[in-house]
Order: structure tokens, then C-alpha cells, then sequence
């Protein structure tokens, strides 16, 4: 599939573009520690933001949004880098790959962890949160839902909150494959 959407450039942008532009360039999303950029080198934005930028009321949501679920959620980066790396293997999702590998192995993951997932072969799991997200990921993944000792098992470590930013944050990424897939967004050639 190709993109079916260009790149949307600064000059071209209206004010309203521009500030969700501007929500990416800087702040916590362009800190030099940041496992990936969704700002292209030459200007613009890759990956979902791109597509925001066609509704600027909506972009400014899903910005704060998914702001919220890389930087505010209790669980931990490894735990929700699992999650997100087993749906993103799960949709056979390309740019979700490009962008979490990095975000995997910025959390801590090896290669060799990220590569597993696809096969849904356990990482050497460094917590018990991190056994319960894979586990409850894959039922989710599989049924989207928990039986009662499934979700048992999963507030018992993670806790009802954490279920709920879980089945949260697999919502989230399941929709983004999804806006990717519409709009045939690949990954940057590095």
C-alpha cells in the first residue's frame, strides 16, 4: 500500500495546524531522550499526527490524549512497551513496530525481547506487572475481554486501575493501527 496522504509542511498549515504541529516539536515529545520523533527531519509530521492535522479540533484531543497514556499512566514504560509491541504485532501494524522497537528498547527491552513478542514468547520479565500485562494483554488480544480469573490475576498485581490503562492503552493502539492502515502510513527510511 502507499500513503494516501502527503506529508502536511509548516508553510502550508493553518494556525490551527500549527499549533498541534507545535505540540510535537516541542515539550516532553521533542526532549532529546525521546525514543522516536513524529516530526520528519524536513519539516511536517509522520505517523498519526500527519492525519490529525485534517481536523485540528480533534488533533488537539487526541494530542492530550495520547499524551496522557505515554507519560501518565501508573504502569510502568517496559510493562506498557510490552503491550503495545504485542498489538502491534498482533495488527501487523508497521509504523507501530518502527516507532515502540525504539520505545522498547528505551524502556529495556533487548532486540531479542522485542522480536519474541511476535511469536508471543515471554520477555525475561523483571516484575510481576510486567507477567501480568503480557498475560492479560494476549486474552485481550485474543477475546477482548477477561474472564473472571484472568482479571482476578490482573488486579491482583496491576490493580483495577491498572486493567483499566491497560485495556485503555491497547483501545488507543488499536485505533492508531487502524488510522495507519487507512491512510497507508509507513515508517521512515532510516
Amino acid at each position: 500500500m502507499t500513503t494516501r496522504l502527503a506529508r502536511i509542511m509548516p508553510d502550508e498549515m493553518t494556525p490551527e495546524q500549527k499549533e498541534i504541529y507545535e505540540a510535537f516539536t516541542g515539550g516532553r515529545r521533542a526532549a532529546p531522550e525521546a525514543a522516536f520523533s513524529l516530526v520528519h527531519p524536513e519539516g511536517g509530521l509522520i505517523g498519526p499526527p500527519n492525519a490529525w492535522l485534517l481536523s485540528p479540533r480533534l488533533a488537539r484531543g487526541l494530542e492530550r490524549f495520547g499524551g496522557a497514556l505515554r507519560f501518565d499512566l501508573s504502569l510502568s514504560p517496559r510493562s506498557r512497551e510490552i503491550a503495545i509491541l504485542l498489538l502491534a504485532f498482533h495488527r501487523q501494524s508497521p509504523f507501530e513496530l518502527y516507532a515502540h522497537r525504539k520505545a522498547g528498547r528505551a524502556a529495556g527491552l533487548s532486540d531479542e525481547e522485542i522480536e519474541g513478542l511476535a511469536t508471543r514468547t515471554p520477555p525475561a520479565f523483571t516484575s510481576d506487572e510486567e507477567r501480568a500485562v503480557f498475560d492479560a494483554t494476549l486474552a485481550l488480544l485474543d477475546r477482548k475481554t477477561l474472564d473472571d480469573d484472568e482479571f482476578a490475576a490482573a488486579t491482583a498485581v496491576i490493580g483495577k486501575r491498572g486493567v483499566l490503562e491497560l485495556v485503555v492503552l491497547l483501545g488507543w493502539y488499536d485505533s492508531i493501527a487502524t488510522q495507519l492502515s487507512v491512510f497507508g502510513v509507513v515508517p521512515p527510511e532510516e
